[in-house]
């Protein structure tokens, strides 16, 4: 009886321990999906990859990561709804003489200022996404930069990444950042994996 009560107790705190993480991960992804949910996009969770701790912190605001496990490969999102956080103004006199960035273009003016956060001014290229890549996510305009990192603990001292931004008008947009120390065919094997795991609807 002693050894049966030792048996359950072990299993006991095996199964309150893995219901917690399990509880914990949901409770991250749930989030995800209704930031997902109010920009009309759609996400679907990549083979062999785990779901880490997404990093808030200084001006990195990463609204969820995941890895690679052993192979030191991150990818980071990061959602805005436009419609919501940038709502329509009614323009008054003094409005319509300042300089106002349209909702629609706040993808290109986000994702070139974290470009430059996180790879510097002179560290990365920069380009268009064809049409063909556009219609793929469903979205009317995208970006991707190739950075050069600099050598942060915030970015886990990785050395390269690849970020993607994706808008729909009058929806939002999406950041994809692909994470390594690795840039070469690997590098975009890894991208592969994960690179079609969100999309407009």
């Amino acid at each position: 009886m002693k050894k049966f009560l030792e048996i359950f107790i072990v299993l006991l705190i095996v199964c309150t321990s893995s219901y917690t993480q399990s509880v914990q991960t949901f409770s991250q992804l749930k989030t995800f999906q209704q930031l997902l949910s109010a920009a009309d996009l759609q996400f679907t969770f990549p083979k062999d990859f785990k779901e880490i701790k997404a990093l808030h912190e200084g001006n990195i605001d990463v609204n969820y990561a995941m890895e690679l496990s052993d192979e030191n490969f991150q990818v980071w999102y990061q959602v805005k709804n436009t419609q919501q956080q940038w709502p329509k103004r009614k323009i008054t006199e003094d409005d319509s003489k300042r300089a106002a960035i349209h909702p629609d273009s706040l993808y290109n003016v986000s994702s070139s200022l974290a470009a430059v956060m996180l790879a510097g001014k002179n560290n990365f290229t920069s380009k268009n996404l064809s049409p063909e890549v556009l219609n793929t996510f469903h979205a009317d305009r995208g970006k991707s930069y190739q950075l050069e990192l600099y050598d942060r603990p915030e970015t886990n001292h990785f050395q390269y990444g690849l970020l993607i931004s994706l808008q729909k008008n009058s929806v939002g947009y999406v950041s994809m950042l692909f994470l390594s120390n690795d840039n070469g065919p690997e590098f975009y094997r890894k991208v592969n994996k994960a690179y079609y795991s969100v999309r407009f609807n």
